[in-house]
């Protein structure tokens, strides 16, 4: 059996690639049943197999029920008000209740897209195309062009060649002599 993340060839029982860590204990189920997937995609996301909803019919629904919710929880708190002396304001929100799900419903209505997901078709597994041997990989980064860090050497200077400048001392003397001597020969 090859991985199908690196293509590294590996052992039968192997649960694990011995290169990148994949697990492997599903690859084995998908070479015994060609390559056909063993779950529905839809119960996978914990959906029933046959019943995809659209999201517009999804939105009427939610709307839908806070209306039917708020209609029994007006006279509820209406009851409550006179029984236990419950505020008056409380009723508003049995009221925002049913004008946030008349929103809902009609947002859905006017703006929601009724396309269904399509989640009725068994998917099947296909292993990553590998380049044959030798071929160069697309997907890594070009050789290095430059000089490494550590092969790089500040270039060398001939000191045979160069000279010391003067110092300021060496100068300061020659001409003191220079001085002495012309006081010298003119006198």
């Amino acid at each position: 059996m090859f991985c199908p993340k690196c293509g590294q060839q590996q052992a039968d029982e192997a649960r694990f690639c011995s290169r990148c860590g994949f697990a492997l204990t599903g690859v084995s189920e998908l070479i015994m049943r060609g390559g056909q997937l063993s779950v529905w995609p839809a119960a996978a996301m914990n959906l029933a197999p046959g019943r995809s909803e659209s999201p517009k019919r999804k939105g009427v629904r939610q709307g839908a029920r806070m209306m039917f919710l708020s209609v029994f929880l007006i006279p509820m708190i209406a009851i409550m008000h006179r029984i236990i002396g419950l505020p008056a304001e409380f009723v508003l929100f049995g009221v925002l209740l049913f004008m946030a799900g008349l929103m809902r419903l009609l947002y859905s209505l006017i703006f929601t897209e009724s396309v269904a997901r399509a989640n009725s078709q068994q998917q099947f597994y296909a292993p990553p195309v590998m380049p044959p041997l030798g071929a160069v990989r697309q997907d890594v980064l070009p050789p290095a062009q430059g000089t490494p860090a550590y092969a790089y050497r500040p270039p060398q200077v001939h000191t045979a060649e160069m000279q010391p400048p003067p110092s300021v001392t060496d100068h300061t003397t020659r001409l003191l002599d220079k001085q002495t001597d012309a006081e010298r020969g003119e006198s």
